[in-house]
Order: C-alpha cells, then structure tokens, then sequence
C-alpha cells in the first residue's frame, strides 16, 4: 500500500478554507447581532422622535397657559381700575 503524502500546498489550501468557514460563520453571527442593533437603533430612534414631538406640544401648551395667565392679570388690572373709578364716582354722586 503506497501512502498518499499531501503537498504542502493542498495543505496551506486545506488550513485557508477552514479559516474561510469559521470566518464565514463569525460573520454570520456579527451580521445578526448588527440586525438586531439595528432594529433596537430604529426603535430608540422613533422613541425619542415621540418624545421630542411631546415636549414641543408640552411647551406649546405653557406658553397657551402663559398667555391667557397674563391676559386674565391684564384683564385683572383693568377691573380694579374700574372699579376704583366707580367708587371714586359713587362718593362724588353719593
């Protein structure tokens, strides 16, 4: 029985390819995990979208708030000047 012996070469090729197949099965596995970062990335993205969309209604809302709140002290001002001035007439008439 002759015994086959392999050319160094077929054996550096042999030593390449395994290293293709374990590399091609690490690359797999960080192709999923980048997916999956991804995915969570999309999610956190659209959260915080919300999230920006709510705080301008909210500030939105306090400046609604502010307003009318310094309308109604205008308005407050100018109610007890009037009534000042009826009292100042009632006193003249009276």
């Amino acid at each position: 029985m002759a015994s086959t012996k392999v050319s160094p070469v077929l054996q550096v090729l042999r030593e390449i390819r395994r290293e293709i197949q374990t590399n091609t099965g690490e690359i797999r596995k960080t192709n999923e995990r980048v997916d999956h970062l991804s995915h969570r990335f999309d999610l956190l993205v659209e959260g915080q979208v919300r999230l920006a969309s709510e705080v301008v209604s909210v500030a939105e809302a306090v400046g609604d708030v502010k307003d009318l709140l310094r309308r109604r002290l205008d308005d407050r001002t100018t109610i007890e000047d009037h009534e000042a001035r009826l009292l100042d007439l009632e006193r003249k008439v009276g």
